[in-house]
């Protein structure tokens, strides 16, 4: 049989055939991988991006002010915080009559008509709850080691002894007592390194000034 030799032409021509195509594939390929990657990124971009809000559970907002222990309107001042070193006026005020006989206020009287709620100061622990002959019940709170807070004459006490109590929590109600029974009164007492401060000028400080 005679053989038959390919023209000059062919094998060129299947060489860059085959070139093309194999570029083709490569071309092809990349673009996936492309597609991929750049889907890839995409999800990372999303993540990242500072657009994005983050979910967050804010703490509850704690106030460091000593509150007053009754609400705005519901009694009154009825004897004011007796000081040797106020003026005789402000002293006559402060004192307490019974039996014939003046004493010294020794924290603050609120007294009203009607019956008002009285609530904790503070942030503390319930320490005691004693009887007082002239008040009735009264409860000790416990802010800190050095810091306590005593009310007077409270009735329907809603608290028990080793209870944690927190910043104007409720406590009970005003009550009658010996030394002024014909009204509701409370009285409160604020003792700070074991001796007795002025509640009006405690009410509104701040805890991190009894250190």
């Amino acid at each position: 049989m005679k053989k038959r030799k390919l023209r000059g032409y062919v094998l060129p021509t299947l060489y860059c055939l085959t070139t093309i195509a194999v570029f083709a594939l490569v071309l092809f390929l990349g673009r996936n991988v492309n597609l991929v990657d750049k889907d890839y990124n995409y999800s990372s971009d999303i993540l990242d991006d500072d657009n994005v809000t983050s979910v967050v559970v804010e703490d509850k907002v704690v106030s460091n002010t000593i509150a007053s222990p009754i609400d705005v309107g519901t009694a009154q001042i009825a004897t004011h915080f007796y000081s040797k070193d106020d003026e005789a006026l402000r002293q006559q005020e402060s004192l307490i009559y019974y039996e014939n006989t003046y004493l010294p206020n020794t924290g603050l009287m609120y007294a009203s008509d009607n019956e008002f709620e009285v609530k904790a100061v503070f942030d503390g622990k319930v320490i005691d709850i004693l009887d007082d002959e002239f008040f009735g019940k009264c409860l000790v709170i416990e802010h800190s080691s050095n810091l306590r807070t005593y009310y007077y004459g409270l009735n329907d006490i809603d608290v028990n002894k080793g209870d944690a109590v927190s910043n104007g929590q409720y406590l009970g109600v005003s009550n009658n007592n010996e030394i002024m029974n014909s009204k509701k009164t409370f009285l409160l007492e604020v003792y700070y390194n074991n001796e007795l401060l002025n509640p009006e000028e405690f009410i509104g400080t701040k805890i991190t000034d009894y250190k």
